[in-house]
């Protein structure tokens, strides 16, 4: 059984929205994309790009796959993400997309909880870039291994964010902590099963 990834971009108070640009995502008049551009350097982006290489196939939700597919397909090709991309297999859960036009890319043709398995029988590594709606439903059923988050240092008071309401209590195992000069913390995270209570007292 191959592992499902999730990478995502959040600032301190967990807002995902338009990490990438002032007109990536303006959904209920946010006004703040593009708030990940000041905190780019060379260091980071290798190993993003590091960590995108080893992906088998590309997961993603409806919205983040019509933000991605206009860009991707005519993106500069020096950029090493273009090729990537564009020649690996993606696939997009969407309850009202009919078709999709990237290339390499399918619809799944079933429920996530019946596909997404599926996929990782096929795939040593599904990756899921951004997809905030579609991470939950995947938290829901317990379908990820591995969530890959970059924490930047910016508070933004409104947006949509990654974990909010219905977010079910889960368990996670911090296996890697790395911190950037800009003031980004990578925090890598394996799923552990449910959330656990108890007593401080």
């Amino acid at each position: 059984m191959g592992k499902l990834i999730v990478h995502m971009f959040m600032t301190l108070d967990g807002v995902v929205q338009a990490p990438g640009g002032p007109n990536e995502d303006r959904e209920g008049g946010f006004g703040y994309g593009g708030w990940q551009a000041p905190y780019r350097n060379a260091e980071s982006g290798q190993l993003i790009a590091a960590d995108y290489a080893s992906l088998d196939a590309l997961l993603l939700g409806r919205k983040t796959y019509e933000i991605f597919a206009p860009y991707w397909q005519t993106a500069p090709a020096e950029n090493p993400f273009t090729q990537l991309l564009n020649e690996k297999p993606k696939y997009v859960a969407s309850r009202t997309l009919t078709s999709v036009d990237w290339n390499n890319t399918k619809l799944l043709d079933a429920d996530v909880t019946t596909s997404v398995p599926l996929l990782k029988e096929r795939y040593a590594e599904v990756h899921v870039a951004g997809s905030a709606d579609l991470v939950q439903t995947l938290l829901r059923h317990e379908l990820i291994d591995q969530m890959n988050i970059w924490q930047f240092p910016v508070l933004l008071g409104k947006g949509k964010r990654f974990f909010g309401d219905g977010t079910m209590p889960t368990a996670l195992q911090l296996i890697e902590c790395r911190t950037f000069s800009s003031g980004t913390v990578l925090l890598r995270y394996e799923l552990a099963g449910k959330a656990s209570f108890g007593n401080m007292a």
